[in-house]
This record gives C-alpha cells, sequence and structure tokens, in this order.
C-alpha cells in the first residue's frame, strides 16, 4: 500500500507535509524528522499530538510500515525530553541574536558558536543530533561513507577543514588521510575538537579570523571540506563566500576537490546549485556533482566541485 500524508494535513506548511510524507516512506531517518518538525512547530507538546495523530491515521488505513516509522519519531522525542529544550537554546543562541546583516559577522558568529560549544557541543555543530554524541556519530560516519564513496578521500589526501566545529571530521578521517587540518572562528569548538584528536599526529587544528584562507600555501591541498559552515559564510557578509571559494580553489592541487555540505540556508537547492555554478566557474572549478539530499542522517545538499587541470 502506498504511503502518504493523511488529507487532514493540508492546512499545515508544506514543508512539514513533505517531512511526514519522507517518514512515512522511511527515507528519512527519525533524529532529521523530528528536527524539521521542530523547526516548523517550535512546540514539543504539538509535536507529540501530532505524530499521535498520524499514528493512529496509518493505523485506521492499514499502513503497518507507515505507522512504525512515524511510532519511532514519536518514541525518539519521548525518549529525552530535554533534547528539545537544548535545540531550543541552541537555535536561540546561533540565529535569535540579531537577525541584521550589518551585526553579523565572523567575530559576532564566532562568539554565538562559542556559547552553543558550551552549552551543547552534539547540537552546536548538527542540530539534528538533538544533542546525542551517538546521534552524532552515526551522522559523521555516513557522511565519511559518502566521501570514501565518491573517492574523495585516500591515504594521500591532504585535507584542509572549513568550519571543523569539535573535531568529529578530523577524528574519523586521520586514519585515512595524509594530513588533516581542521579551522574554526569558534575557541571553544578549536578547544573541544584538540580534546577530541589527542594523539591524532597528523592533525593539526587552529583558530581562524573567518575572512580568509591567507594562512595557507597555494596548491596545498587535495580537499578542501566545509560541512554546514557556508551557510554562516553566506550570513556573515556579502561577498564572503565568493571569498572562500576563490582562496579554496587557490590551496586546492589542480585536480583537487572542495566539497560543500550546504551552501545556503536562505537559498533552495536550486538556487545554491546556480549559484555555485557561477562562483566555481569564476574560480576555475568544475562543478561536478549537486544533489539535494544524498544521505539519511544527515539533513542537508551536497556539493563537489574539482578544480580544472591534472592532478601531479
Amino acid at each position: 500500500m502506498p504511503t502518504s500524508s493523511p488529507d487532514w494535513l493540508r492546512g499545515y506548511p508544506q514543508s512539514l507535509r513533505d517531512t511526514l510524507d519522507a517518514a512515512l516512506r522511511g527515507t528519512l531517518a527519525p533524529p532529521i524528522v523530528l528536527t524539521r518538525l521542530f523547526l516548523a512547530l517550535h512546540d514539543t507538546a504539538r509535536i507529540l499530538s501530532l505524530l499521535s495523530e498520524v499514528v493512529s491515521d496509518r493505523r485506521a488505513a492499514g499502513d503497518r510500515d507507515g505507522a512504525r516509522g512515524i511510532e519511532a519519531v514519536h518514541a525518539l522525542a519521548l525518549r529525552d525530553p530535554t533534547a528539545l529544550d537544548e535545540m531550543r537554546r541552541v537555535l536561540a543562541i546561533l540565529h535569535g541574536d540579531s537577525q541584521s546583516r550589518e551585526a553579523t559577522n565572523p567575530s559576532a558568529i564566532a562568539t554565538a558558536f562559542d556559547k552553543a560549544a558550551e552549552l551543547s557541543p552534539a547540537a552546536s555543530v548538527a542540530l539534528y543530533s538533538l544533542g546525542d554524541p551517538a546521534l552524532l556519530q552515526s551522522a559523521t560516519h555516513e557522511l565519511v561513507a559518502l566521501l570514501r564513496d565518491r573517492e574523495l578521500i585516500s591515504r594521500r589526501t591532504r585535507v584542509l577543514e572549513i568550519g571543523c566545529g569539535i573535531g568529529r571530521f578530523a577524528q574519523a578521517l586521520a586514519s585515512e588521510v595524509t594530513s588533516f587540518i581542521g579551522i574554526d572562528v569558534s575557541c571553544n569548538m578549536i578547544r573541544l575538537a584538540e580534546e577530541r584528536c589527542v594523539g591524532l599526529p597528523n592533525v593539526t587544528l587552529s583558530v581562524t579570523s573567518g575572512n580568509d584562507l591567507r594562512d595557507y600555501l597555494g596548491a596545498s591541498f587535495d580537499l578542501v571540506l566545509a560541512v554546514d559552515s557556508f551557510p554562516y559564510i553566506n550570513a556573515a557578509s556579502s561577498g564572503l563566500a565568493d571569498i572562500h571559494i576563490n582562496e579554496s580553489a587557490r590551496v586546492l592541487v589542480p585536480g583537487g576537490s572542495l566539497a560543500i555540505f550546504n551552501f545556503s540556508y536562505e537559498d533552495d537547492f536550486d538556487m545554491s546549485r546556480d549559484r555555485l555554478t557561477r562562483l566555481a566557474a569564476a574560480a576555475g572549478l568544475d562543478l561536478a556533482a549537486a544533489e539535494a539530499a544524498p544521505l539519511r542522517r544527515w539533513d542537508g545538499s551536497f556539493f563537489y566541485m574539482r578544480k580544472q587541470g591534472r592532478a601531479a
């Protein structure tokens, strides 16, 4: 029996209905579904009530698979009643202090992430983790598997991560690459990353201004990685994303790769793809892949660019 959200959901936003449809089909993991519902409704009681109604509707329709999918989301919401409150506090820190572009800059973003890291290291780098390190680790491994499958990493790869956060990718990739340099505007994030990566001799972590990559020589990396960092670069100031695309191209070797997971929270996928196509071309990069939702445990789009020229 095909699954779809019930007719009485038509009064809800399309984004919420799409999320429930994905949950019924099993194409999104419960933490992603719960995070999307929270972002749409901002109220735990409403979320639990809605999920209960959908479960009852699917059971009445004989859709046992769909009911089980929604039940898994409901169980996750009940597992830790404080998780959604923690998400709310992290959102308030990262996005609630100022809505004006003039008041947003790399320094302000650094301050926000410093505070968020103190509150919840896991939720501060991935809201969909619900503050649970195990959920964050699962999502991290899935993303690393994608990098591996696309042959973006190897034993010879030198990686620069823009916005390394608490060092989860540095830790996950250290044994698979030659070297890993992680940079972040947040001192607290780098402190947590250093604690996580103790004993990994090929990992270097440092605080950056967030304005450019001037500390690094041209043609010195095989992969520049940016996971959920470009949305904040875009928000920081007009033109800063352009600078980072150009700088990424500069520090990459010919044939090197720039992998961006989420480019903008304000643009839809098509707008991000079109904008990145233009920016990549201007920087001497070719947009090799653009995928709206390649992963189940991580909520975002994937863009992969390759620097023109042959690898050495």
